[in-house]
């Protein structure tokens, strides 16, 4: 999965707002999706509706959605529509990209060159949009702990490398591009521990796609073990207090904006 690389306040709200899915100031999106901007990846499937964009209208049309850096350093927005017909990237071979439409592999990873220096990019195909989707494997992070196990740097490095790793519990897990979540396991749902903004945050990850085997899609399971449980535990404390931190900066707020008053001579007090 990727790791959060920017703040909520980064997102191009604009840009948002021209397609439908900002109003009032309200995102329109949903928290998984909003973290997959935020880390550099693609939302889920997003239906967006009458959208009017460079003087062409469309009534309705199913996108995903991913921030890129433009020539200011700002994010802009990129629209992922439904294709219907994928383009192969150069430096995989019609071979290699069967296996990836067909659900034979699930990543093919290849060592290029790239404005002269040499870079490791994991490729994938999105089925619900019929493309091929390439990520620079130095923005794959390894979470630190999954359901409360915590990963040996030897884990990290294979699951930063695009390959399946197993846990203790049987977990396994693969990290994705291709879905919200960046991540792909044989259970549907995931307490992940991460790195972000020098400290750990707790991530709930549900309805995750299955791992794709040597005989195609690995079963999945929705069991709640005991590690589950208690990373479930430290999920929902975090969640209360940073809850708790907005209701206290709202009360600051309003107090503040309530007792300011002024002078006879009109200065603020």
């Amino acid at each position: 999965m990727n790791t959060q690389i920017l703040n909520e306040k980064d997102l191009p709200l604009e840009q948002l707002k021209e397609i439908g899915l900002v109003k009032h100031e309200e995102l329109l999106i949903q928290r998984k999706d909003i973290h997959a901007l935020l880390s550099g990846g693609r939302t889920s499937l997003i239906k967006l509706h009458n959208i009017s964009r460079s003087g062409i209208e469309i009534k309705e049309m199913e996108v995903k959605l991913s921030l890129v850096r433009g020539v200011s350093g700002k994010p802009d927005l990129l629209v992922h529509p439904v294709y219907k017909q994928s383009l192969n990237p150069s430096y995989i071979n019609q071979t290699e990209a069967d296996q990836l439409i067909l659900g034979e592999k699930a990543n093919i990873l290849k060592e290029v060159e790239r404005d002269g220096e040499k870079k490791s990019l994991l490729i994938e195909y999105d089925s619900d949009t019929k493309e091929f989707v390439v990520t620079d494997m130095i923005k794959v992070k390894a979470p630190e702990k999954v359901n409360g196990i915590q990963l040996s740097p030897y884990q990290k490095e294979r699951y930063s490398a695009g390959r399946q790793i197993e846990l203790e519990d049987g977990t396994l897990i693969q990290a994705s591009s291709t879905s919200a979540e960046g991540i792909r396991s044989n259970r549907l749902a995931l307490v992940v521990s991460v790195l972000m903004d020098g400290g750990i945050s707790y991530l709930l990850l549900t309805g995750l796609k299955a791992l794709i085997g040597e005989k195609g899609m690995l079963a999945q399971t929705n069991e709640k073990n005991n590690g589950y449980k208690q990373a479930f535990k430290e999920y929902e404390k975090q969640q209360m207090s940073r809850l708790g931190d907005m209701l206290t900066a709202e009360k600051i707020s309003a107090g503040a904006s309530h007792s300011r008053g002024y002078t006879r001579s009109g200065t603020s007090r």
